[in-house]
């Protein structure tokens, strides 16, 4: 395969065991192989010595020519301490694959939005070391730069709607409605949003939903995709989804295998998304991020 992977810590810890089984699983890919230093430190539900030590590494790791691609090594939280001390580095300069998922949304939605990036919501350590082949495959295939697919036999609310295409942003729900009143508050307008969830009761879910409705990001979004949602009552949540949703009358794609989920296919965030009701198809072109 070649190329080197660098795996960053943007969010909480990870034990060293579980880090080294990963870095071997990525070099059996044929990659080579750097693990930053905050990936070996925690302080309490953080991994690094600082927000300041997380924020540099992956700075490095964005400036090293040698690196072709960055693994999250986990998600948990912290992401959204780390990002003013992104302030003055030139993001955009370096592109490269930048991949991970939870709370790392907070960074893709800056990279996404600030520094006009395709980043990935894929799989991190713990989902590469279950070797499942549909994560795994693809996500080789989307590192690698094959990132225009398209996905057929994709479940929508409703069939009559017309299609709808924009530039993909999201990722997990709750990290979605962080943003909002921020400076890094999310921009759906014209754009196709992505959420998924995790471990969240149906009322939550609904609180969560509310957000998004009444600071306008749902009317906003031309389009929605609804990831996994590994929730606590999957049956009800459903319900809420389609009940809160369908109301919207916009191109609404659900069970898509992304978000806290094996298998998981990894979503090109920032590439340009085409959803067709009509078809039942979901259709992704890499792109520009234009925004």
């Amino acid at each position: 395969m070649g190329g080197k992977i660098a795996i960053v810590a943007p969010a909480g810890p990870l034990e060293a065991e579980t880090v080294f089984k990963g870095e071997e699983v990525l070099k059996e890919m044929g990659f080579d192989v750097i693990i930053t230093p905050s990936c070996f430190e925690r302080k309490g539900y953080l991994a690094g010595l600082s927000d300041r030590q997380r924020a540099e590494d992956i700075m490095m790791m964005f400036a090293d020519d040698e690196v072709d691609a960055i693994l999250c090594m986990r998600g948990g939280y912290g992401c959204n301490r780390i990002i003013p001390y992104f302030k003055n580095f030139k993001f955009e300069n370096y592109p490269k694959p930048f991949i991970g998922y939870s709370d790392i949304t907070y960074l893709h939605l800056f990279f996404n939005q600030y520094h006009h990036l395709i980043t990935y919501h894929g799989p991190m350590l713990k989902d590469l070391l279950l070797k499942n082949e549909t994560t795994t495959n693809h996500f080789l295939e989307t590192i690698m730069g094959e990132t225009t697919f398209d996905m057929i036999d994709v479940p929508y609310y409703n069939q009559t709607v017309c299609p709808a295409s924009g530039i993909l942003v999201g990722g997990n729900l709750t990290i979605i409605c962080s943003t909002l009143g921020t400076p890094y508050e999310i921009d759906t307008r014209g754009k196709i949003l992505f959420i998924e969830e995790v471990n969240e009761p149906v009322y939550a879910v609904d609180r969560l939903l509310m957000q998004l409705k009444y600071s306008g990001k749902l009317n906003d979004a031309a389009g929605i995709i609804l990831g996994d949602f590994n929730v606590y009552d999957k049956k009800e949540t459903d319900k809420l989804l389609k009940r809160t949703l369908t109301s919207c009358h916009k191109p609404i794609a659900y069970n898509i295998p992304s978000g806290h989920c094996n298998p998981l296919i990894t979503l090109p965030l920032g590439a340009y998304v085409t959803l067709n009701p009509q078809t039942n198809s979901l259709s992704i072109q890499q792109g520009c991020t234009c925004q």
